[in-house]
């Protein structure tokens, strides 16, 4: 699945991916890690929203408007992301070990990439972002 932060296009496994939605209410949390926005009520269950731009070093042009459920049934988190891409299948062939220095971006949080004919895929390591 992908998404949009900045100019770069990210992707999560589908399967990390548990919902899409619209902005959705953040209630700040005080004292928390800077890119923690807050948590959100989502059907009765609390979750952490986590600013991803924050949390992998990007300078964001825009403020994040779609949450990202990912994670775990018994922790999940909020992903706050500029805009939401599609569901694409690469091959095992075209997924490459990132480089070691991606401008603007902390590679830390990058499990993989691709080339795609017209901009590289940047394939977040969801173990990472979950550690909060």
């Amino acid at each position: 699945m992908t998404f949009w932060l900045a100019d770069f296009l990210f992707a999560l496994p589908v399967e990390e991916v548990v919902e899409i939605n619209r902005s959705l209410d953040i209630t700040p949390v005080p004292q928390a890690p800077p890119y923690v926005s807050g948590i959100i009520n989502l059907r009765g269950q609390i979750l952490t929203a986590i600013d991803l731009a924050k949390r992998i070093g990007l300078k964001r042009e825009r403020e994040a408007h779609h949450n990202v459920i990912v994670g775990r049934e018994e922790e999940p988190l909020s992903l706050l992301v500029e805009q939401i891409g599609d569901v694409l299948e690469i091959p095992v062939s075209q997924i490459e070990e990132p480089p070691e220095v991606i401008e603007g971006l902390d590679t830390d949080f990058v499990k993989n990439v691709s080339k795609l004919p017209d901009r590289l895929l940047v394939i977040l390591d969801p173990e990472k972002l979950f550690k909060v």
